[in-house]
């Protein structure tokens, strides 16, 4: 009965959270609604998105919140990263912010949180690496760069924007084995790929993987961020 109760209960504060979501800021929305994923635990907020399927009529909105909030993050720390003096061999580990008053994760902390990547990647027979959808601040593709000898780091993305912008930092780190192309996932050619990383806000998935299914060499490595517990409500899965 008491975890009935509890239950009942967090729906109602997910309801509160999700009808006042112009009301904040897209960090303070996003936040608020990972902080109840947390309290719940995966289990329990993975039970409630299935028990009331409704929930994810929010979802077009979360994500565009979600979009912003990411957007607004990178625009904040590319400015400071493109003002900075560098040392010779700085790497972006060195440089990354460590705290931030925008978005879920520093580039510091985001940068780390890829340990579990090399924990379960083999980068050491890899020639190109493909991300999909790495945005304006590849920390994932600057990882890669810092932490293996892969000669060929390909980042992809529909924003010119965020393709200028990560080919600027790349360059402003001497990162020579990188590069960003404006181009979509769902359309490049990943025969030459050893080792495809699909970012979490890339959409539409399921056709992206499919894609590399179809045109990637037999035993490419995939490596594919699935949305769990509340953040299910603005992540699509594959």
């Amino acid at each position: 009965m008491w975890h009935m109760q509890k239950f009942k209960s967090r729906k109602v504060d997910l309801e509160r959270l999700l009808q006042s979501l112009w009301d904040r800021t897209p960090t303070e929305v996003i936040n608020s609604i990972r902080d109840l994923g947390v309290a719940m635990g995966p289990d329990a907020s993975e039970a409630l998105l299935d028990s009331h399927p409704e929930f994810f009529a929010y979802r077009p909105a979360l994500t565009q919140i979600f979009a912003d909030m990411v957007h607004a993050q990178d625009v904040a720390e590319i400015a400071q990263m493109l003002q900075q003096d560098l040392q010779s061999g700085e790497s972006f580990g060195q440089i990354a912010a460590e705290k931030t008053d925008i978005g879920v994760l520093s580039s510091k902390d985001a940068y780390k949180r890829l340990d579990e990547v090399f924990d379960h990647a083999n980068f050491d027979d890899c020639h190109r690496a493909v991300m999909v959808g790495c945005g304006g601040r590849p920390f994932t593709m600057f990882r890669i760069h810092d932490q293996t000898t892969v000669p060929e780091i390909v980042g992809l993305d529909i924003v010119p924007e965020a393709v200028e912008t990560a080919n600027r930092l790349a360059a402003k780190l001497n990162y020579t084995r990188l590069r960003a192309e404006l181009c979509n996932g769902c359309h490049y050619d990943y025969g030459a790929a050893q080792i495809v990383y699909v970012a979490s806000m890339v959409s539409p998935k399921a056709a992206v993987v499919s894609r590399i299914a179809d045109t990637a060499p037999d035993g490419v490595q995939i490596i594919l961020w699935e949305p769990c517990s509340l953040a299910r409500l603005w992540s699509e899965s594959a």
